[in-house]
């Protein structure tokens, strides 16, 4: 009989996995929409009272709460005062420094980043504006027990790799549990429905490549 690494185990189905993975525009927007859908929930105000009042349509703040589109920082501004909450808790924006070459570099703590404290998650954007777009650079720190949720999602076409540099790691690929540790690499399609999280007692920390390919 086929044997089974203890590093890979099937995912049983449940209520939570059976379920049909969902499409986002990006995790960072999956996350942005979970923390205003959260707090227009929490003050019981409307989607369509939210909407008017910061300038937009029903639909693309309903869009917005999915994941489903990006959002400006002008959008995400009037959402965070109509929400009474303060910009940031949502995101952290910054500028290259004046001094660098059309936006090459980007110095240590100016990186624009995005904490959910919810989900035990900071993500930070390492890749200089400069860049062309066609590949990205991130860092997840995760907290004990932090994770992207129960449900599966799926982002875009292109590729991911990843490489844990600290802590353990459990990545749920389709129907397999994949556990990772301090020096595992990892890599799937954009396109594959995934969820991850950290299953240990102390900080993990990953840092992720994403490619984009243009249709």
């Amino acid at each position: 009989m086929p044997t089974t690494s203890p590093d890979i185990a099937p995912v049983l189905p449940t209520d939570e996995t059976s379920a049909s993975a969902h499409r986002i525009n990006s995790i960072i927007d999956l996350w942005l929409g979970e923390q205003l859908r959260q707090r227009r929930k929490a003050l019981d105000k409307p989607l369509r009272q939210v909407a008017l009042a910061s300038g937009i349509s029903v639909s693309l703040l309903s869009q917005i709460e999915r994941g489903l589109r990006s959002i400006s920082l002008r959008t995400l501004s009037a959402l965070a005062q109509e929400l009474n909450i303060p910009l940031e808790t949502l995101i952290r924006n910054s500028q290259p420094r004046d001094n660098e070459t059309a936006g090459a570099v980007v110095r240590a703590g100016f990186h624009t980043g995005i904490d959910l404290a919810d989900k035990g998650i900071q993500k930070v954007n390492l890749t200089p504006p400069a860049a062309r777009g066609n590949v990205q650079m991130y860092r997840a720190v995760i907290a004990p027990g932090g994770s992207t949720g129960n449900e599966l999602f799926f982002t875009h076409t292109g590729e991911q790799v990843g490489y844990v540099v600290q802590g353990q790691l459990e990545l749920c690929i389709h129907d397999q549990l994949l556990r990772l540790n301090t020096g595992d690499s990892f890599c799937y399609d954009g396109s594959t429905p995934r969820r991850w999280r950290n299953p240990g007692i102390t900080e993990t920390i990953v840092m992720w490549s994403v490619t984009h390919i243009s249709k």
